[in-house]
């Protein structure tokens, strides 16, 4: 089986019936070469520049007349893709299963006999359910939500992102879960400290206040000097994650609980305070002291 894994779409080169794909192939940037939806070729090239990927397709397309610069703009396109995902370390998933080798088999019948037989819709992971018909009839009055309508609206959209995006992470390669969290972790830090720049403890404050916020029930008991301590009840961000998958067959075992965990090792590297996360059926512990 190819171990080509594409980190870009198909692209096509106008008025042909060629197209190409970038992607990662034994730890190197690589071209898939395609016609119609046979592959021509797959090749590693030796770095992510314009001329190594219009080489490949260049190579391997048979049209007569046609421009080196209709290939290079079709290159182009994928050099983007590349550079998002060289950066973000992450991507969707892009994989075509019609698509057929020179063996006469698909990609999904290649990913199916990977599987032992076993036939395993590549993109299950990331299915959502079908959703209901709930077309009405006429504009309803909307009421002003505030006060805990408001957070609990809020948290009912906190906990269906992290639900979904680590389900979502946990089908990609391996490492591409925890890329995912630390880069939100990494930004929602970065937003804390910018948008508060003359409080240089905004971050555990804010942490402290997006703890309290997924429980109705929080306290903060009196501790000794340079301590903070916070606890809280049942989880409600846990709460909806469970109604949303009950069977615990899509969120990966930590999650959501373990956004909140890196969120606190990052905010101890970055401040000096040692936070510490400790978790439970029936709430959560937040410790705050200096190291």
């Amino acid at each position: 089986m190819s171990n080509f894994y594409p980190i870009s779409p198909l692209v096509g080169i106008t008025n042909t019936s060629y197209g190409a794909q970038v992607g990662v192939m034994d730890e190197k940037w690589a071209v898939r070469v395609v016609r119609g939806k046979k592959i021509i070729a797959e090749k590693a090239i030796p770095g992510l520049e314009l001329d190594n990927i219009v080489g490949v397709a260049y190579g391997h397309i048979r049209v007569e007349g046609l421009s080196r610069h209709a290939v290079a703009t079709m290159a182009g396109r994928l050099m983007q893709y590349a550079r998002t995902y060289q950066q973000a370390g992450v991507c969707p998933n892009y994989e075509i299963t019609d698509l057929i080798y020179e063996d006469g088999t698909t990609i999904g019948e290649q990913a199916i006999a990977a599987e032992g037989g076993v036939v395993h819709d590549l993109h299950e992971e990331s299915a959502i359910a079908t959703l209901p018909d709930i077309r009405v009839g006429e504009i309803p009055q909307i009421p002003r939500t505030i006060g805990d309508a408001a957070w609990y609206a809020i948290t009912e959209g906190y906990a269906s992102l992290i639900c979904e995006v680590s389900a979502y992470g946990s089908s990609l390669p391996k490492g591409h879960l925890d890329l995912m969290f630390n880069k939100a972790a990494d930004q929602l830090i970065h937003f804390w400290v910018t948008s508060n720049p003359e409080d240089s403890a905004a971050v555990l404050k804010k942490f402290g206040a997006l703890i309290q916020s997924c429980s109705k029930e929080s306290q903060l008991p009196k501790t000794g000097t340079g301590t903070a301590t916070i606890e809280t009840g049942v989880c409600e961000v846990l709460r909806v994650c469970r109604e949303i998958d009950p069977n615990v067959s899509k969120i990966p075992a930590g999650y959501p609980c373990a956004f909140h965990e890196i969120l606190a090792k990052k905010i101890s590297d970055v401040s000096g305070v040692k936070v510490s996360v400790n978790t439970s059926s029936t709430g959560c512990i937040i410790s705050m002291s200096i190291e």
